[in-house]
């Protein structure tokens, strides 16, 4: 939603949070994220000069997962947004990334827009999901609406979670189907009973 209307001559890029994330980390998936050549430089100082290069053509930056940044991450972002070089838009996705932010004000500051992205309405799943993933095209309509009524409740997270447990359930077992019988258990791992 939030690259829906970049501005022409603007790229996007999205930039993958690591599993435990370190200014170190973050600075390598800027990197890689880029796409920029040779190999990653030795020092955080070639390392900076090499993406702020790279910045200095308009992007827009998506972070996903922000909300687990600890606030060296955060700094680092913002040190990029800082370069008197770069022209860069932050985008910082994920749920709670307002909590993350209130740990660096001056960053918070700079905030242009918070978006919320609302619950899919029962309307909008098969079209969203089929879009989401090539998976959901095989599976029909009606189908769609009971998995949503029945655990994903219109939550995108929770669609892709559905999505990735059943694939690897696919390409695991060589009878698998989608059918309502594999898809309760795998409900059971996104969402386990209360």
């Amino acid at each position: 939603m939030a690259l829906g209307e970049v501005p022409p001559g603007w790229k996007a890029t999205w930039v993958p949070v690591p599993v435990r994330p370190s200014v170190a980390g973050m600075r390598r998936a800027v990197f890689d994220a880029l796409g920029l050549p040779g190999r990653f430089p030795h020092t955080s100082a070639l390392a900076d000069a090499a993406v702020a290069r790279a910045l200095a053509e308009a992007r827009v930056l998506v972070v996903d997962e922000a909300q687990r940044l600890p606030a060296p991450c955060l700094e680092y972002f913002q040190s990029l947004w800082d370069h008197p070089s770069t022209r860069i838009t932050l985008v910082l996705c994920g749920a709670g990334s307002e909590r993350a932010l209130a740990r660096l004000p001056q960053l918070a500051s700079r905030v242009v827009a918070w978006q919320e992205v609302p619950c899919l309405t029962g309307a909008e799943v098969a079209s969203v999901v089929t879009g989401f993933h090539p998976l959901w095209r095989t599976v029909p309509a009606p189908e769609l609406t009971w998995i949503d009524q029945s655990c994903a409740h219109g939550t995108l997270r929770t669609w892709a979670a559905v999505t990735a447990h059943l694939q690897n359930a696919l390409l695991t077992t060589s009878d698998a189907s989608v059918d309502r019988a594999l898809l309760r258990r795998l409900f059971k791992r996104v969402a386990p009973p209360l």
